[in-house]
């Protein structure tokens, strides 16, 4: 999960972009209830994916490490990156590390 330094980067960035930075914890608030409301997939579900696939998740990510290793044991074509020192949000700030693995995946 993210840590308390995580979510003050993230609170910093809002505050630079945001047409009413003060709202940061309102959309904070917002986006966790929308994440813990999601009903997610069934495992039966992600036993029927018939598609190569590229999981991505970052070791401080909202996805559980055990999760993530979970999925990839139930979709038959996975593969699983865990990019270090990555939130959720990071993952598309890791470049350097996420195009190579896309490239190689996509081949």
């Amino acid at each position: 999960m993210p840590t308390e330094a995580d979510f003050a980067e993230m609170a910093a960035e809002y505050t630079l972009l945001a047409p009413e930075p003060e709202r940061f914890d309102a959309v904070a608030a917002k986006l966790t209830a929308a994440v813990q409301g999601m009903p997610g997939w069934t495992a039966d579900a992600l036993r029927t994916v018939d598609a190569e696939t590229l999981l991505v998740v970052g070791d401080h990510d909202f996805v559980r490490l055990e999760h993530a290793a979970e999925m990839l044991d139930l979709i038959p074509h996975a593969q699983l990156a865990v990019l270090p020192g990555a939130t959720h949000a990071h993952v598309m700030r890791r470049a350097e590390l996420v195009v190579p693995m896309v490239e190689e995946f996509l081949g």
